[in-house]
This record gives structure tokens, sequence and C-alpha cells, in this order.
């Protein structure tokens, strides 16, 4: 895991990919999709801890609908850049049964986790799974078998942080997306 003197370093020689604005669009344009489809459900908002929370939060923000909030911690980077297995640090505490759950994570990039993640709401009962990331990068290393309902923003294939998505832990605060041209060790 890079330090954090590390990590501001390549902060400062990141580009940026969508500013604060584009970020914001695209989140809301997200929102009002989303809320079309799926407010009179009365859904489970399934938030998957840490990257989803910021997309989350910004999401709750557009939404005045009935809905039941929780978070799964389920991780395939553990503050690296390579993925593992899927590992569960928490589960839902709500009750999955008959609920349109609306799974919410980050970036997609080759779906094991919302697999993961999808596969145990069902297993649970839940009658419909909706997954909604706020970016989806274009490559050809996706999974076959699953692909988001909706995302609000599209990029290639590069390592990206910012509004939820970490530099190996660092930075998901920020309002704006970077990218790097190389992955951080």
């Amino acid at each position: 895991m890079i330090q954090l003197k590390e990590a501001q370093k390549i902060h400062k020689s990141a580009d940026l990919l969508f500013d604060q604005l584009a970020v914001e669009e695209g989140i809301s344009g997200l929102a009002s999709r989303v809320a079309k489809d799926c407010e009179k459900d009365f859904p489970l908002v399934l938030c998957v801890m840490n990257g989803g929370l910021y997309l989350t939060g910004q999401l709750l923000r557009h939404w005045e609908f009935p809905l039941t909030v929780d978070y799964v911690h389920a991780t395939r980077y553990r503050l690296a850049t390579l993925g593992k297995d899927v590992l569960w640090k928490a589960y839902p505490q709500n009750d999955l049964k008959d609920r349109h759950v609306i799974i919410i994570d980050d970036i997609f990039d080759q779906g094991f986790t919302l697999e993961e993640v999808k596969s145990y709401c069902l297993k649970h009962g839940a009658k419909k799974c909706t997954s909604v990331f706020l970016i989806r990068k274009s490559h050809d290393r996706k999974k076959a078998d699953i692909q988001p309902d909706y995302t609000g923003l599209e990029c290639d294939d590069c390592y990206v942080y910012g509004a939820g998505m970490d530099l190996n832990g660092h930075f998901r605060n920020l309002s704006s997306i970077y990218f790097v041209k190389s992955k951080p060790e």
C-alpha cells in the first residue's frame, strides 16, 4: 500500500478525467433514471462499501421516495490495485426477502463484486436486484455474464480515483475524477 506522501505525488501528476460539474451531472442523470424505474418499489438501497459510499450519499440527496438504506462490505481490492477473490466483511442487516434491492458501487470493472453481491441478495430472497455504478470502464476483461443496469459515466481502461474511488485508500473524498497513466503499485 502506498503511503500518503507517495499518493500526494501521484495525485500531482494525475490528469483530470471528469471535473466536479461533469460528476454532478452524471450523478443527477443517474438519479433521475433510477428513480423513474424504481421509486414505486419501496427499494432497499444497498451501498457496497467503501467505494459506493460517495455515490450512495449523492443519489440519496436526489431521491424523495420511500426506501431503506443498508450496506455490505464486499471487496476485491483490499487497498491494493489488483483484485483477488471477493472478501465479505459485512452482510446486509435488513431482510432482503421480497425486496427490490438497488446495489450501488463506485466503478464497474470486471463485474466480480457485483456478481457476488447480486447472487447473495437473490439467494436471500430479493425479488429483484438493480445495479447502479458511477463509472464503467471500457475494456474486454469484463465477465460476459453480468453487466450493470445503470452507469453515470464511462471511461477507458485506466486507473481512476476520486468521487468514491480510491488511490490505494486515499482521495475517495474528491469531487472530481482523475486518472493516472500507469497503475500505482
